[in-house]
């Protein structure tokens, strides 16, 4: 022990005070493992708690791992994921073994803005000292989400060639095929998107229909996306031509998964559009072709429920698909086959409202699924029809709200009760319903000339609807989507 380290510790026993800088800190917290002074370490902890930074976050993590200070060792890691774009070029990153490399790198938690970082950070560390790493380049580069690299990255890789195993191009070439194709497996763990790649939640209205300047409705293939600092609706994808119209799209933290649909009678479609690659895969179909039904994810299985077939008979068949297994499953039927019913989740149970029967009359009946026991069963009926609306879950209630009959109800699923609210302003026929910010939109809707664009906004505190400060969609948008998505890369 250096003496003025020693000095410092026997004042420090008769005066309960010390001097700590950045030179004797971690001396003492060494002298203090050894002298068991519990009280000095956390003092010394709580004084390195406020030096960390980019530039020397990964000593600290180090220094905090090897002398049992968690509270130091988290703040470093936390800072090592935030900023990996600055602490990967630093000189303590450059010095770190294979193995630790390694066990920062893999973490899903780094927040990049594309892979591209992440690749370079590799490659600094190998080129730091190259005759003695460059061995480890294929050891490294499995943790690398190669598939998330963009597409020019990937394309001027020739440069490091010379550094590449057989088992490197394998890697390669996989991410090349990822880009390439459209449909996707999330087989390994370099095919899973990290969880912060520059995510943010957006508003994303998907498909519907449009009114024709020739007559009639044309098919909308357009889904954007709100981008609240220009307030702008901009595009994100365009859906398959092999979508047709009536269909059903709702969301999982995968993707939006589009099912059904009528082009020339009903259809068993069923496409996923992953969030992360920004590609299309196409799904197993549906086990009954159907249209005019709905869907709605829960867990890791998608619902849909009811809708009409080929034949244009109305259904009372549920279906649901695992996606992890890729594989559907006929659920028990409904008691009441219905079409366009209204629908929502809550907890473990899938609520189905409403709807038209086959003679096409508007039922108020609540048809409960659980899923935990596999069974369905009859609630309270609404109390007024809401024939083309749409369902949303807010906190501990489900509201029902839109469609032809202007209608806004509250529902309690804890004590089965129903509550009338003030009505929308608009007619807002076949149009979505999203959660966003707190408050509950209405988004365009019924395909009728007098129909106006604007996005309603319902404040549940207040029990008041008024027109929404977010642009208004294609004027004569209906039959469409939206949802409070999580988008990659933007």
């Amino acid at each position: 022990m250096k003496p003025e380290i020693l000095t410092a510790i026997v004042d420090y026993i008769y005066t309960g005070e010390v001097e700590l800088t950045v030179d004797n800190v971690e001396s003492l917290v060494k002298a203090c493992d050894v002298l068991q002074l519990d009280t000095l370490k956390t003092a010394c902890e709580s004084f390195m708690l406020k030096q960390v930074e980019p530039a020397n976050c990964v000593g600290f993590f180090q220094f905090a791992a090897s002398c049992h200070l968690d509270e130091l060792q988290q703040k470093a890691r936390r800072m090592m994921r935030s900023e990996f774009k600055i602490v990967a070029f630093t000189d303590d990153f450059k010095k770190l073994s294979c193995t630790e490399l390694i066990e920062i790198i893999k973490d899903d938690n780094v927040s990049v803005a594309s892979e591209d970082v992440v690749f370079d950070a590799v490659l600094g560390w190998i080129q730091h000292d190259l005759d003695n790493r460059k061995s480890f380049m294929e050891t490294t580069i499995e943790h690398v989400r190669l598939p998330y690299c963009t597409s020019e990255y990937l394309q001027n890789m020739r440069d490091i060639y010379d550094l590449l195993t057989p088992k490197c191009f394998q890697y390669l070439h996989e991410a090349m095929a990822f880009h390439a194709s459209s449909v996707h497996h999330h087989s390994s763990c370099r095919m899973v998107p990290r969880n912060n790649v520059r995510m943010k939640s957006c508003l994303v209205v998907v498909g519907g229909q449009t009114s024709s300047t020739h007559g009639g409705n044309k098919v909308n293939h357009l889904c954007k996306y709100y981008e609240e600092d220009t307030s702008c609706w901009k595009q994100l994808t365009t859906l398959p031509q092999s979508v047709g119209f009536m269909d059903s799209v709702c969301y999982t933290d995968r993707g939006l998964v589009v099912t059904g649909g009528s082009k020339g009678g009903a259809m068993d479609l069923c496409l996923l559009f992953d969030v992360a690659t920004k590609k299309w895969e196409e799904m197993p179909p549906l086990i009954t072709e159907r249209y005019n039904h709905r869907s709605v994810s829960l867990g890791d299985c998608i619902y849909v429920v009811g809708g009409k077939d080929v034949d244009k008979k109305t259904l009372a068949s549920v279906e649901c698909l695992k996606l992890k297994s890729r594989q559907w499953s006929r659920l028990p039927d409904m008691a009441h086959a219905v079409c366009l019913p209204v629908i929502a989740t809550y907890r473990n149970k899938l609520f189905v409202f409403g709807g038209r029967d086959g003679s096409s009359k508007d039922r108020r009946c609540t048809q409960v699924f659980d899923v935990t026991q596999n069974k369905w069963s009859s609630l309270s009926p609404m109390p007024v029809e809401c024939y083309y609306g749409a369902a949303v879950t807010l906190n501990d209630s489900i509201y029902v709200v839109g469609g032809g009959a202007r209608t806004c109800l509250k529902y309690s699923p804890a004590s089965d009760v129903w509550t009338r609210l003030n009505r929308p302003q608009q007619d807002h026929s076949h149009a979505p319903a999203v959660v966003w910010r707190g408050s509950i939109l209405l988004a365009a809707g019924k395909l009728a000339e007098q129909n106006p664009s604007a996005i309603e906004q319902f404040n549940p505190l207040t029990n008041t609807w008024s027109d929404s400060n977010i642009s208004q969609l294609k004027k004569s948008l209906a039959r469409h989507y939206m949802f409070n998505v999580d988008l990659y890369g933007l």
